[in-house]
């Protein structure tokens, strides 16, 4: 979070230069971690029906980062808003420190083995967990939180390169639905490899909340295109 906030952070004094986004960074990491933590909760609700008093226990079963996108989204937009910040220039330049923070905290996950796999055969990264402190399996699996680390480390370099070629040209929040596509087209295909709770008709909970971002992702992205293809177009009239 510290270094996603801080490429965020350099990002947004192409724009504002005031201590508006601190206020507004805090909002929305903070509302991600509970929305997180909500779907993580929904995602394993057979173990927490019976255990009500661990609900809001971060450090007792993690955060689902699927569910993040929309705490953060709704936070920012009413912060932004009752902060007078251009809503989506914020939005663009918080999506690329989210991604590089993603891929960062994927490192943790390495090393715990928290997230289980399908078994893995015959390729060279195959791993398996040998210490009995950690959380992951003791066959050998796909390193799932390893490939979600360098897809984030990508969307990342993505994002700041998209960025880069957009910034200052409307509409603004391309980005953040570049974003919204990337993360959740990725997180429906890497689920395959998951061994988490289905949810519904044989889908995992992230597989459901990828092609939801996937959708917004897609339509908000053509309406952009048709607003800036608009603004662009030259006005047609006579002169009275």
């Amino acid at each position: 979070m510290i270094v996603g906030s801080y490429v965020s952070f350099r990002a947004a004094r192409y724009l504002i230069r005031d201590d508006r986004i601190y206020p507004f960074a805090i909002a929305v990491v903070l509302s991600g971690l509970v929305a997180a933590r909500v779907a993580h909760v929904v995602d394993n609700w057979n173990v927490y029906a019976d255990r009500p008093f661990e609900l809001i226990a971060f450090w007792n079963g993690g955060i689902a980062t699927t569910g993040a996108p929309i705490g953060s989204s709704i936070a920012g937009y009413v912060v932004a808003r009752r902060l007078r910040l251009p809503i989506g220039f914020m939005f663009d330049i918080s999506v690329i420190g989210i991604a590089l923070g993603e891929a960062i905290g994927r490192v943790g996950d390495i090393i715990n083995g928290e997230h289980h796999a399908i078994a893995c055969v015959g390729l060279p990264w195959c791993v398996r967990y040998t210490n009995p402190t950690t959380l992951g399996q003791t066959t050998y699996v796909h390193p799932i939180a390893a490939y979600d680390g360098l897809i984030m480390l990508a969307i990342f370099g993505l994002l700041l390169l998209y960025w880069r070629r957009r910034r200052g040209r409307p509409p603004e929040g391309r980005v953040y639905l570049a974003y919204l596509g990337l993360f959740g087209g990725a997180r429906f295909l890497t689920s395959f490899l998951r061994v988490d709770p289905l949810l519904v008709d044989g889908f995992q909970e992230a597989q459901i909340l990828g092609l939801c971002y996937v959708v917004i992702a897609a339509a908000g992205l053509i309406a952009s295109a048709v607003v800036g293809s608009s603004k662009d177009r030259p006005s047609s009239g006579c002169d009275g």
